[in-house]
């Protein structure tokens, strides 16, 4: 089944005539602590664990009224830059007021703007004269890449892959901040409109020129049905691109977007318009602008990029990367130990500190800003239509002992529907659901079910910290309060296509981050249904999603999204786990590598020895 969904994503071909109008898309324990810990988890997890514990073989600056990145040089291709982003925030709505707001702020933004240019211009410059690529980086991820098409993976890991190819109009550096991309620049020129500037000078790989044209032909692309691209919501609020000039586009939107520029720094890749209007024929060679091209994928082996030459943000640093994709988290360690991979993601936590031990073997972490939850299907079943029920799950699984058991203390307990950090989506003082079985009994037996219920449980292997060992630990734990998960563990491409499909009854899922609009429309809007809703409605919920998005105003829009993160909190259509520490394990060869809070793997200062 596997191998036929993913030949059927590589030769069907999903030709596209150019698109000039937008298609709408609404749419290590030692013995003793392993026996005592064992009976609180459950002995589903104890294969699992047991052998493991034996050693077995994405700071974000929202978009405002106005927002303006400190516009790189446009006149010459030479003066490609890098520049920090600048934004002028003003107070603004869809009235007059907001209008005249938008002009005011325009005019500073543009002075600041102006100011940052020059120092932008020298540090790109200084980028570009660096050395020549050298060397090659092997990566092992847990998974395998989704599709080679950019519109249609999902994943962190596969988009960490893809942005070695493709650019996006803005972008987020390794710090987590927004920086101008192909757009130099952008601003509102009313509530519904943006205009962006457009870097200059830069090609294709296959030597087709980036302009507008390129942008209108990539977003129209992005919400084309027959691309069938799960995150086509995200730009629901988009009515046109106008191609002003070769480098100036105007996107138009129904309502006052005010989170379109944090959209654009996740989503939308830039594409060819000529090579890319054959689908069939784009996926053979994946001409993108990025600062590495498309070399071979061999599907659950590995996927090759190479360096393309100068690029606009400076010489590509490696000659060649490879991604590997190795599900079991031993295979990786013995990998890197053998050197067969330079650098692994998601190191099993439970043999973190032999791991540490290794010559040459440097760690390095970043607290996961995605929550690690589980979300029930409302279209599916009966029983998680009842809040009763979804509480009485979140009483009933103990957060702390899978954190401090089968993850060795690496990842913190949930206090709020989005990790601390994230504006909008993290409230503070929420009550928590602490491990309390008895209540979750209570609330069982409330809701009708008091000799608990039975459920068909969905988790990937390799995507997450452990996550098949911590899904086994949960059907234990569920199992206390009479609650009979039947648990099955299935490959990466193929769970996605299951969630997308929603098909699963309940399933084990990163979620979150930013921007709260995307993430709030993806999992819990009926009105957008985005790529991994399972039926959950509530009106008032509804109702805050759609104000906030077309609040402008930052505080005003966070203040929406918090009161909305309340009500999902009391109403639990997801079960509350944790936010994971993502660790990474690098060969002595790996210099300058950082891990992000997105769990994508961005090598932008990386280098080999």
């Amino acid at each position: 089944m596997k191998d036929k969904s993913r030949q059927k994503k590589l030769v069907e071909a999903q030709t596209s005539a150019e698109v000039n109008l937008f298609v709408d898309a609404r749419k290590g324990l030692n013995r003793r602590e392993f026996v005592r810990l064992s009976a609180l988890l459950g002995a589903g997890v104890m294969g699992s664990l047991g052998l493991a514990a034996c050693g077995d073989a994405t700071a974000t600056p929202a978009a405002s009224a106005t927002t303006a990145a400190p516009a790189a040089t446009t006149a010459a291709a030479s003066a490609t830059t890098a520049a920090s982003a600048a934004s002028a925030t003003t107070a603004a709505s869809a009235t007059t007021a907001a209008a005249s707001a938008t002009t005011a702020a325009g005019t500073a933004a543009a002075t600041t703007a102006a100011s940052a240019t020059t120092a932008a211009a020298a540090a790109a410059t200084t980028a570009a004269a660096g050395k020549a690529p050298s060397g090659t980086l092997t990566i092992a991820q847990g998974v395998d890449i989704e599709s080679l098409d950019p519109y249609v993976t999902t994943s962190g890991a596969s988009k960490g892959i893809m942005w070695t190819i493709f650019d996006r109009l803005v972008i987020k550096d390794i710090d987590f901040q927004i920086q101008p991309g192909l757009a130099t620049s952008w601003k509102t020129l009313n509530p519904t409109t943006w205009e962006l500037k457009l870097r200059q000078g830069v090609k294709f790989h296959n030597g087709e020129p980036f302009d507008a044209n390129s942008v209108k032909f990539s977003f129209a692309r992005f919400v084309d049905p027959a691309i069938k691209n799960g995150y086509a919501s995200n730009l629901k609020p988009v009515t046109s691109v106008d191609i002003v000039d070769d480098y100036t586009v105007h996107v138009k939107t129904s309502a006052p977007f005010g989170d379109f520029i944090e959209t654009l720094t996740g989503y939308v890749e830039m594409l060819p318009p000529k090579a890319a209007a054959n689908t069939a024929e784009f996926l053979k060679t994946l001409p993108g602008t990025g600062p590495y091209k498309f070399v071979s994928w061999n599907a659950n082996d590995k996927f090759v990029v190479e360096a393309a030459g100068p690029h606009w943000s400076g010489e590509p640093r490696i000659k060649q990367i490879t991604f590997r994709p190795i599900p079991d988290g031993t295979a990786r360690i013995n990998e890197l130990k053998s050197g067969g991979v330079d650098l692994i993601t998601n190191v099993p936590a439970l043999q973190v500190k032999s791991i540490s031990n290794e010559p040459g073997i440097a760690l390095s972490r970043a607290v996961n800003s995605g929550s690690i939850v589980l979300i029930p299907s409302f279209l599916n079943t009966e029983v998680f239509k009842k809040k009763e029920v979804r509480q009485a799950m979140n009483y009933a699984i103990d957060k702390e002992a899978l954190i401090k058991v089968v993850l060795q203390g690496e990842a913190v307990p949930l206090e709020s529907p989005y990790a601390k950090g994230i504006a909008g989506g993290y409230v503070q003082g929420l009550p928590p659901y602490k491990y309390d079985p008895e209540k979750a009994k209570s609330l069982l037996a409330a809701a009708g079910y008091p000799n608990g219920f039975k459920f068909s449980f969905k988790a990937p292997n390799g995507r997450y910290l452990q996550d098949k060992q911590i899904a086994e630990a949960i059907v234990g734990q569920l199992a206390k309060v009479g609650i009979t998960a039947e648990l099955e563990t299935i490959e990466w491409s193929t769970y996605v296509q299951g969630i997308i499909g929603r098909k699963y009854e309940l399933f084990f899922l990163s979620q979150g981050g930013a921007p709260v609009s995307v993430n709030a429309q993806t999992n819990w809007s009926s009105k957008v249904k985005g790529i991994a809703w399972q039926g959950y409605t509530n009106p008032q919920v509804d109702e805050l999603i759609e104000k906030a998005g077309q609040t402008v105003d930052d505080k005003e829009r966070n203040a929406l999204y918090e009161q909305m993160n309340k009500l999902v909190w009391e109403d639990c259509p997801w079960i509350f786990l944790y936010n994971q520490q993502d660790i990474y394990a690098a060969r002595p060869k790996v210099k300058n590598f950082k891990p992000t809070t997105a769990a994508v793997v961005q090598l932008d200062k990386t280098e080999v020895a």
